[in-house]
Order: structure tokens, then C-alpha cells, then sequence
């Protein structure tokens, strides 16, 4: 059985970004604080050029884990 954070990472291989974020939204919905999930859904959004919930997706990522690098490259990408 896949997770959703499963999911949403084959999701964003395929470059599905809609469906990336719908995934990684129901495990944000699961689990609100794991990080990752935050980071991935702002790569997501980003790449569908969508800044300003990418900027908004890597603040919550930052705020959950200030230490991991990942959260303010995502941010600097928004």
C-alpha cells in the first residue's frame, strides 16, 4: 500500500504537479508536521509557477524545521 507522500513523489517524477500537491495535501492532512511534506508541495508549486504558495509551503517547512537546508532553497526558489 502506498502512502500518500508515496504517491505525490511518483506524482512529481512524472512531472503531474496537480496531482503531486493533491497527495502531498492529504499527508500534510495526515501528518502536519513532517516537514518533507511542506518541501516537496513547494517544489510542486514552483514548478507550476505558483510562488507564492511555494514561498508560503517552504515558511511552514522552516518553521517546522529550521536546520533542514531544504526548507530555505525552496524558499529562495519562490
Amino acid at each position: 500500500m502506498s502512502t500518500f507522500k508515496d504517491l505525490g513523489n511518483e506524482a512529481f517524477k512524472q512531472k503531474d504537479y496537480p496531482t503531486a500537491i493533491k497527495h502531498y495535501s492529504a499527508a500534510i492532512q495526515e501528518n502536519p508536521n513532517d516537514h518533507t511534506l511542506y518541501g516537496n508541495r513547494a517544489a510542486s508549486y514552483h514548478n507550476m509557477g505558483n510562488y507564492v504558495n511555494a514561498e508560503g509551503d517552504a515558511d511552514k517547512c522552516i518553521e517546522i524545521k529550521n536546520d533542514w537546508s531544504k526548507g530555505f532553497q525552496r524558499k529562495a526558489m519562490a
